[in-house]
């Protein structure tokens, strides 16, 4: 007993270092000021090794739990299981699916969506600050950003915050507009009209820099100019552009921001 009071095992040692690590790559990857400021492979590395920390620590505290033979010195042991248990789903099994998801080609032949509308996980597994506002759709860096309907680009700059360069598009008279995040390029003005499936820019990683593979186009549905009047966009996606398709003029519909 004296030796479990001055002595924390192993387990919780290595947590202490695991844990910290894994809410650093959560916090920097939020913060644009960060996230733009050092390496691609910064974030996932550090995630890479936290990962290993606490599988390691999970492991270990397993180990001391099953070897304990007195009631209390379980009870002791048993702590540090639960809240391995708990950083193992959220900073290491969770991360581990999307990642599968991201190098698994979809069946479908549509843009695979990294996050969703309303996700508290982000495109990359981990837990998000605050629900998502819009759909995250994959596509290769450099490739082209495409208008999801027909519009008037009302906005098109760096707005420095998660978003980066963005993009939005006012669609009367349907009192909608949809909004583009994260572009390295934008290849319209304020004030020009654009046609469904027209190149409004590229796929890049500015603001929330995206992880490698997992580059994706944020693409957000807004009611009005009310920036919190929000809906999933995905419900009105109809396809992938098809320029000798027609689509409906009498409901507003969307195509996926990028070519399938």
């Amino acid at each position: 007993m004296r030796e479990l009071n001055t002595r924390a095992p192993a387990a919780r040692r290595i947590l202490r270092l695991g844990l910290p690590m894994a809410v650093l790559v959560v916090v920097g990857a939020h913060t644009p000021w960060i996230a733009q400021r050092v390496p691609r492979f910064t974030f996932p590395i550090l995630a890479a090794v936290g990962a290993a920390l606490i599988v390691f620590s999970f492991v270990n505290s397993l180990v001391q739990f099953m070897r304990s033979s007195r009631r209390v010195e379980r009870r002791l042991r048993l702590r540090p299981v639960v809240v391995n248990v708990v950083a193992m789903v959220f900073l290491v099994l969770l991360p581990l699916t999307h990642l599968v998801r991201a190098v698994t080609p979809p069946g479908d032949r549509t843009p695979r969506i990294h996050a969703g509308f309303g996700d508290l996980l982000g495109s990359e597994g981990y837990p998000r600050l605050s629900p998502h506002r819009g759909v995250d759709v994959a596509g290769r860096m450099g490739a082209d950003v495409l208008a999801a309907a027909d519009g008037r680009v009302t906005v098109a700059r760096d707005n420095r915050d998660l978003c980066g360069l963005i993009v939005v598009i006012d669609h009367d008279p349907y009192g909608l507009r949809t909004v583009y995040c994260h572009f390295s390029e934008i290849a319209v003005s304020i004030g020009d009209s654009v046609k469904r499936g027209q190149r409004i820019g590229a796929v890049g990683t500015s603001g929330q820099r995206a992880w490698p593979g997992f580059e994706h186009v944020h693409l957000e549905l807004q009611r009005g100019r009310d920036i919190n009047a929000i809906e999933d966009a995905r419900a009105r996606i109809v396809g992938c552009f098809d320029e000798t398709k027609m689509y409906p003029a009498d409901r507003f519909v969307l195509t996926y921001p990028v070519r399938c």
